[in-house]
Parts: C-alpha cells; sequence; structure tokens
C-alpha cells in the first residue's frame, strides 16, 4: 500500500503537550513486522526474552492465504483504529463503529481504489493472526505479567457494494479489537503517542520503528516519563523487529535508512553500534525536544490525580490543564459530579467528562435548570420528525465566522457520521450505518441537520426515538436507491 506523498516535515511534539495515546503492552511487544514486505511464506515467528529475570516468549501464528504474518502499514492501520477507538470513548465492550475512509484518513494514508484492497487484507491479517503471550503482558491493574492469546482484531463486520465484497469510500465497519488490549487501555496502561509526528514520516519501516522505540523508552512497569537513551544487543533487537534476515550486517543494512530519517528529523540525536558480530550493541540516543523537561511539575497536580482516577487518560488530563487551565477544569469537574448526582446517564462517563470540560456551547445546562423546550425538527426528505435545534433568527457572524471556508461535502458528511456512531453505536448496524452514509452524500437526510438532531437526541435522553425516525427516513433512502437501480 504506498502512501500519499507529505510535503510537511513536522518535528517531534514536547513529551508535555502530546495528547494522544497508545497502549502499552502492542506497542512494546512489537506485534507487527517493521519490514515493509515479507513473503507469503513467513507466516510465524517466535521471540524469547526476559521479564523480571523470568523467560517470557511471545509468537505469532499467520495465515498465507493474507500475506503471512502481520506487517509494514498494518502497523500503520492498526495504530489508526486504536486511536478511533480512544477517541470513540474507548467503550468496555470493544467495539469500534467507523468507515473505511476514516481509517485511512487516520492513518495518514490516501484513499485510492488500491489503498482499498490493501485496507481490507490488513484487516483480514490483524483478524486472522493469532498472538500468544507467555508470561509478558502486563495486568496493569494487578501489577503483574501474565499469558495472553489473541487476535487483533476479535471481530470484523463491514458493508460492501459491490459482489466482490471489496472495502470502498462508502464501506461502513464494526471493529471489535481484542479484549486484552481494551482491559489495558481502560486501566489506563498506556504511553504517550505523537500520532502527528508519526503520520508525517516518510517510510512505513521508519514509521514502525519510530513506534517500537518510542514505545521502549518508557519503563514497563509505569510507562509515564521517557528515558533519553536504550540500549539493547543487535540480534534481540532485531527479533524485536521481527526482522527475517538476522545476520549482524543485514540488521544494519535494514535499519539504517530508519536511522538516518529519525535523526534527520530530530528524534534521535545519534545511533552507536559497539562490539562486533552477534555480540553489538545497539545504543539509541533521543533528542531533548524543546519543552520536554518543563512542565513535567504538572504530573504531581492533585487535579490531574482526580481525572485519572475518574479513568481519563494521563495524557488527556495532562492536556485538558495545559488547555484550559486548572480553575476552569475544577469548575467543570465539579459540574460533572452535580450531572451525576441529578440522575444523568452516561454510557461512558470519563468519556463525558472530557466532553464536559471541552464544552464551549453549553450542550449540559445545570441540573437545577430545565433545558428550553424545543420543537421537534422534521427531516427535510421524509417528513419524519426527529429531535433537533429550532430555526434561529438570522444574526451577524462574528469576523472569524465570515472568515471560515464552509466545509467540503465529504467533511460534512464524515463528521456526522463519526458523531453519530459515537452517540448510537450498536443501535444501528453496520449495512444501516452503510446506507446512512450513502444517503447523508446525497442530502437524504441533510449531513449537519440529522448530526444537530443527534446530539440534541442525546441531551434530551431521547436517542431510542431518534433511532426510530432515523431508520425510517433510511428506510425511504434505500426505496430510493433500488427503485433508481432498476
Amino acid at each position: 500500500m504506498a502512501r500519499k506523498t507529505r510535503n510537511v516535515k513536522r518535528s517531534p511534539t514536547p513529551f508535555t503537550e502530546i495528547t494522544r495515546i497508545d497502549e502499552a503492552n502492542v506497542g512494546r511487544l512489537g506485534l507487527i513486522s517493521i519490514q515493509e514486505r515479507v513473503p507469503d511464506t513467513f507466516s510465524s515467528w517466535t521471540v524469547e526474552f526476559q521479564v523480571d529475570g523470568r523467560p517470557a516468549t511471545l509468537t505469532c501464528d499467520a495465515m498465507p492465504k493474507y500475506g503471512g504474518v502481520p506487517h509494514g502499514l498494518d502497523g500503520d492501520i492498526a495504530t489508526a483504529i486504536m486511536d478511533l477507538y480512544v477517541e470513540s470513548g474507548c467503550p468496555d465492550d470493544g467495539f469500534l463503529h467507523t468507515t473505511a475512509y476514516q481509517i485511512l484518513k487516520r492513518a495518514g494514508l490516501d484513499d485510492s481504489g488500491r489503498y482499498y484492497a490493501n485496507l481490507k487484507q490488513t484487516l483480514y491479517r490483524l483478524r486472522t493472526a493469532t498472538y500468544s503471550a507467555s508470561e509478558a503482558w502486563r495486568d496493569h491493574r494487578r501489577g503483574n505479567w501474565t499469558t495472553v492469546t489473541f487476535n487483533y482484531l476479535q471481530g470484523l463486520e463491514f458493508t460492501s457494494g459491490d459482489e466482490e465484497l471489496s472495502l470502498s469510500r462508502s464501506s461502513a465497519l464494526r471493529i471489535r479489537l481484542a479484549d486484552p488490549i481494551v482491559r489495558s487501555i481502560r486501566s489506563q496502561y498506556t504511553k504517550p503517542m505523537d500520532i502527528e509526528f508519526l503520520t508525517s514520516l516518510d517510510r512505513p519501516l521508519t514509521r514502525a520503528l519510530y513506534r517500537l522505540l518510542d514505545a521502549r523508552r518508557y519503563s514497563p512497569e509505569d510507562p509515564r516519563t521517557p528515558r533519553m537513551s536504550f540500549s539493547v544487543n543487535l540480534i534481540d533487537w532485531a527479533e524485536a523487529c521481527k526482522i527475517i534476515d538476522q545476520r549482524s550486517n543485514k540488521i544494519r543494512a535494514t535499519l539504517q535508512g530508519a536511522h538516518d530519517e529519525l535523526i534527520e528529523r530530530q528524534y534521535l540525536e545519534s545511533v552507536d553500534y559497539e562490539g562486533r558480530g552477534k555480540k553489538q550493541v545497539i545504543t539509541y540516543r533521543f533528542m531533548e525536544v524543546g519543552g520536554q523537561r518543563a512542565g513535567l511539575a504538572l504530573l504531581s497536580s492533585p487535579l490531574l490525580g482526580e481525572l485519572t482516577s475518574l479513568r481519563v487518560s494521563t495524557s488527556v488530563a495532562r492536556r485538558l490543564l495545559e488547555e484550559f487551565g486548572e480553575a476552569h477544569v475544577q469548575e467543570r469537574l465539579a459540574k460533572f459530579r452535580r450531572l451525576l448526582d441529578s440522575g444523568y446517564q452516561a454510557r461512558n462517563r470519563s468519556a463525558l467528562l472530557v466532553d464536559v470540560i471541552r464544552d464551549r456551547e453549553d450542550k449540559y445546562p445545570e441540573p437545577t435548570q430545565a433545558p428550553p423546550a424545543r420543537p421537534p425538527a422534521a427531516s427535510p426528505t421524509s417528513g419524519r420528525q426527529l429531535s433537533g435545534p429550532p430555526a434561529q433568527a438570522a444574526r451577524m457572524p462574528t469576523l472569524e465566522e465570515a472568515m471560515h471556508e464552509p466545509e467540503t461535502l465529504e467533511a460534512q458528511v464524515e463528521k456526522a457520521m463519526k458523531t453519530i456512531q459515537f452517540l448510537l453505536r450498536d443501535r444501528l448496524s453496520v449495512s444501516e450505518y452503510g446506507l446512512l452514509r450513502m444517503g447523508l452524500i446525497v442530502g437524504q437526510p441533510d449531513p449537519e441537520l440529522t448530526m444537530r438532531a443527534a446530539l440534541q437526541a442525546k441531551r434530551d435522553g431521547t436517542l431510542d426515538a431518534y433511532t426510530e425516525g432515523l431508520l425510517a427516513v433510511l428506510g425511504s433512502v434505500s426505496q430510493s436507491v433500488l427503485a433508481t437501480s432498476r
């Protein structure tokens, strides 16, 4: 799967400003080979190592029909899926409702036909490859090492517009992440992930090596503060990277291009080799990014502890404090607790808390204030009614609004899909989400009105009724499509 050419060369983000996260076991173990291509016959690997002085084993068994073990760009897709799952609020059932388009865009990849074909292969590899980590998977809640066996994707459903069951821009997906990964994320066994820097790197191998290196910077017992250097035996490192040819000169040649790019992009300060042959040791020294050590006092803030105790990840909590300040966060935390005390029903409390803190539109009235009555807004095409905000009197736009470029139809549809998938989750099936996206593209129903109506239904606690009305609209869309195709 080739990659869209990038002209912007981003620098690494200072540690205290990174807002995205990665599950720490996945990153540290390196489940996906860094090599861009592997033979189809390379369908299994085994790595033996030590954890706290005890033997540990990691294995992968894959299917040749899907191209061997997960490798190369599979890591970009896996990272994008995990990032979308975290963004959706980390639901405890591990399900993510998304689209093929959203996954490719989050991974920084183009969305022409062949990219969707390769995305399908990647998803099948992640669904069918079986991993077994023997005494190598960290149970963060209990503070010990366990044995787990899993497929990266535990479930996969998608819609297709042709008889070959291909993925396309209109494909809706329902993905379920592996239970061990979900448990780790929800117990906050995570590390910061600089997604913007990652997706700006040119080569798949560089991005894969960056993910593994960045994970090894953090202590497996407490993955919060990065170290500034990391040393490892060359052969052990080749096994961690899942490099097939483990001759020392071949290992160095495989890594050289990625090393050069990471040094050029100011992530690495240097890469040094000591010794000869199989006894060689490779030492990575990381560049100290501006502000890397600044702001670390924030990690000891009592308010940060309150947020993380409510299952907000450390990186997200730190970002909220930096962006809004302690006074604002403290006030919104109190408002969040008043909402819960008043009986407000939240499917995911940590996601609600983050949204309350970020809210700039007064979406959450004080519990003592009854929300103003709003008449239902009719769908522009079906006559069915969906809850939505009333029409407002015309007003003069602000300078910022006047200068803002209108969103493209593509952006409007993806924004609406993302919001509705997050709110409705399993209320719609994968095929119904696919039909919804098709309808939004042709304006039946309107993307902006439908999204606003969903948000209002969430505030009013009427998502079930909203879903019934939306399904009725989709029924008319389906009939229209069938009539057009005859």
